[in-house]
């Protein structure tokens, strides 16, 4: 009866010791929180950042649709709300999904900025091949340690030439600063 109860208690101490240690998420390891960029969501450039306390943003930071209603696509893209990590996917609080592909890379499991409750079945095809794209993959651009100093800056994956990537010691220091110039490493920028 006694060794019975010492088991109980002693799984009760384990259970509180484990769940009162805050917990981060899996993706973000040994950071304070990490930004990813998409180059081309419905024509804009639309970042996502991820938070120690498991809130989410994702805004657009460009348009690049001259022809669209920048308002509409504001309210259609732009979220803010929690997230959880589930193995290698990522699931936000309006239960759509993204696969860690990668350290770096991120891909949504769903279309974003289109509802899809009204599709037929053409268009739901389209979607699918959408989905399955490189186009709205999210890539790492900012990477921090765990006090919030800079750890990486990668200015790539944007459409353009001149590209970059800064990697910061923890002490704010730069490591090393490497330039791109079409996909190929250059000793200065062009």
């Amino acid at each position: 009866m006694i060794i019975k109860r010492s088991w109980i208690y002693i799984l009760f101490v384990i259970t509180l010791t484990t769940y009162s240690i805050p917990v981060k998420a899996q993706l973000l390891k040994n950071s304070y929180f990490r930004i990813y960029r998409a180059e081309f969501i419905l024509g804009t450039v639309t970042q996502l950042r991820f938070n120690p306390d498991f809130t989410y943003s994702m805004n657009i930071i460009e348009i690049d649709c001259s022809l669209c209603d920048h308002n509409e696509l504001t309210k259609s893209i732009d979220k803010s709300g929690k997230w959880f990590q589930k193995k290698d996917t990522i699931i936000l609080e309006n239960n759509n999904k993204l696969l860690i592909l990668g350290n770096t890379i991120i891909r949504p499991l769903y279309v974003i900025g289109i509802n899809t409750d009204t599709l037929n079945e053409k268009q739901e095809k389209i979607t699918n091949k959408m989905i399955g794209s490189k186009f709205s993959d999210f890539h790492l651009i900012y990477d921090t340690y765990p006090n919030g100093i800079a750890r990486v800056i990668v200015d790539r994956y944007r459409m353009r030439r001149n590209e970059y990537e800064i990697e910061f010691d923890s002490n704010g220091s730069i490591k090393e600063l490497r330039y791109f110039w079409d996909k190929k490493q250059r000793k200065n920028i062009k």
